[in-house]
């Protein structure tokens, strides 16, 4: 992209929003001649720092003239912006998962199609989770195929935005100096574990678990018999998971270490064989990979183990798309 663009991003004080203007102040891929940040009317009165200036945050704007905008709001507020920036015909990538299984929007994630959404005046990017689940599955099911993915995701309090951060910040240091946590709705995360994010459905599965397994069906194409577990991990960001899969043909570890090195937005942890942490990867736009072993309980079946930054793998991915979708001139 050679010509500076004028973006707006709505969620721009949040968590997601937030990494998405640092890698724009950045310029990574994508130059912003300015910006222009947006928000619910929660954060009307806010401001944001870009490029060494204080920009106050709107909650309300006109989109005509801009020449991209990208949601990471909530999925209520991200689609009335959407619907905005399709009048307004300015191009829109959503990021806040609200399209993610609307089949009448390219759901793209950049490392896996290089046409997915070229040219297109809306795009949607996957969920952080998914996104870090098919960018290192993709490349051993275009190689083998997948009969079966299992899949443990220990997310982290950032899955649930700034407010979440800063709570289990809040629970901590209560709980350190031995005083009573601030009221957490009945749920407080520091120093313990969430089986799961969401309430229970009928057949025992979390709205999330099902999101993040259909999300992988519309990345490859076709629907993979998936189970997903998502639990709640008090750490403030990144995602990690253990994953074991059955492939279609048999694929040894050696074979699978060889895809994983070649694939983009993937890093194979080689520094010990413990593998990757939360800690390691955070800041990070590339998936960690290690633990990659035969699963000595299947015949065609792996083991791996998986660290990633959300945040940043998805403002990444929202900033790649952009190119793709933004009109050159």
């Amino acid at each position: 992209m050679s010509r500076a663009l004028r973006v707006a991003v709505v969620g721009a004080t949040g968590a997601l929003g937030s990494e998405v203007l640092g890698l724009l102040e950045e310029g990574s891929g994508l130059r912003a001649e300015s910006l222009l940040p947006l928000a619910t009317a929660r954060s009307e009165g806010e401001s944001v720092s870009f490029r060494g200036e204080s920009l106050a945050v709107r909650s309300e704007a006109e989109l005509a003239g801009q020449d991209l905008l990208i949601c990471c709001a909530p999925a209520a507020a991200s689609l009335e912006w959407v619907r905005k920036a399709l009048h307004a015909q300015v191009p829109c990538v959503d990021v806040s998962g609200a399209l993610a299984l609307s089949p009448e929007v390219p759901l793209c994630a950049a490392a896996l199609a290089a046409e997915c959404g070229v040219g297109a005046p809306l795009v949607a990017s996957p969920p952080g989770a998914a996104l870090a689940l098919a960018v290192v599955l993709d490349p051993i099911r275009r190689a083998s195929g997948l009969a079966r993915i299992g899949a443990t995701l220990l997310e982290s309090s950032a899955a649930g935005g700034r407010d979440a951060i800063a709570a289990l910040g809040a629970e901590s240091i209560a709980l350190f100096n031995q005083s009573d946590p601030p009221d957490a709705a009945g749920r407080p995360l520091a120093f313990d574990c969430h089986p799961a994010i969401g309430d229970i459905e009928e057949d025992g599965s979390t709205a999330l678990e099902t999101r993040v397994a259909r999300t992988l069906g519309r990345l490859f194409g076709a629907p993979v018999p998936t189970s997903i577990t998502v639990a709640q991990i008090p750490v403030f960001v990144g995602v990690a998971a253990q994953i074991s899969l059955d492939t279609e043909t048999p694929l040894d570890p050696k074979q699978v270490r060889e895809l994983l090195v070649a694939a983009p937005s993937v890093e194979l942890w080689t520094h010990d064989a413990e593998g990757p942490n939360l800690r390691a990867a955070a800041g990070r736009s590339e998936v960690l990979v290690g633990r990659l072993r035969a699963d000595p309980s299947r015949e065609r079946g792996l083991s791996l183990w998986i660290a990633a930054d959300p945040l940043r793998l998805t403002a990444s991915n929202a900033l790649a798309l952009a190119q793709r979708i933004v009109k050159p001139g």
